[in-house]
């Protein structure tokens, strides 16, 4: 078994591209191509409150951004999405987007706001005052309702050829959740060097805890009404039922 490891946008091209036959996709990714993949039962990526890992950095009120070019981190879908729909229907907005290299300085200094996930988010300390806004926590506060930004998946055609390694994957990675999370500290400490006196160690843990990975019943409430807005805003073909891998 052989594994890819990069961001979500070059996982996305990877799976597109039959380079990689099951992975964490975006949302969008599934939504967008429903007849090339099956998703593995109750696994995802998501958050019920904050993500901490997603946020929109600007140097003005996210009420004051209507007409604003916006820039968005080439490395997510999902995100990117989520802030085209909060932009516009949650606060009426009309903006323009500009796909950018994530580096949250230099977006900043040519936007008037910016799209930045991952570490870059997590950790993200402006020299400048700005503002931050945690698009997850944006989401629940509009909804009330979790969202879901990556689904397992694995593509159609390997799962109807290969469904025993598939079911022995699957099953891998629900133990391997549950240890990881009985084991959050140690893992940051052997894997990544990141030991409680490290001033990242809050923050991570923080963030791996609050992260939901159980695609539940509320959990697939919150990714359906994200695909209906992503379908109305055009960003997506219309909604199918989410189809499994059995």
């Amino acid at each position: 078994m052989d594994f890819f490891q990069s961001h979500p946008a070059a996982i996305n091209e990877a799976m597109q591209k039959g380079e990689i036959d099951a992975a964490p996709v975006s949302a969008l990714e599934y939504f967008q191509r429903q007849n090339d993949y099956l998703l593995l039962s109750e696994l995802a990526i998501g958050t019920r409150l904050f993500a901490r890992s997603v946020l929109l950095l600007s140097h003005k009120k996210i009420e004051e951004l209507d007409g604003a070019k916006v820039a968005l981190s080439r490395e997510s879908l999902s995100s990117a999405g989520l802030l085209r729909i909060l932009l516009k229907k949650r606060y009426g907005h009309n903006n323009t987007f500009e796909v950018a290299d994530q580096d949250p300085e230099v977006m900043l200094r040519n936007y008037p706001a910016a799209l930045v996930i991952g570490d870059q988010a997590l950790f993200c300390q402006p020299k400048e005052l700005i503002y931050k806004y945690d698009l997850g926590e944006s989401w629940y506060t509009w909804t009330g309702k979790p969202f879901v930004f990556a689904l397992w998946a694995v593509r159609k055609d390997f799962a109807a050829k290969h469904p025993g390694p598939i079911r022995s994957f699957c099953a891998l990675l629900k133990e391997t959740l549950l240890d990881n999370l009985a084991n959050l500290e140690n893992i940051l400490e052997h894997s990544f060097g990141i030991t409680p006196s490290d001033k990242r160690f809050c923050q991570t843990i923080g963030y791996l805890v609050n992260l939901q990975y159980q695609l539940d019943k509320t959990m697939k409430e919150g990714v359906e009404h994200f695909f209906e807005l992503a379908h109305a805003e055009g960003l997506t073909p219309a909604p199918q039922p989410l189809r499994f891998f059995e």
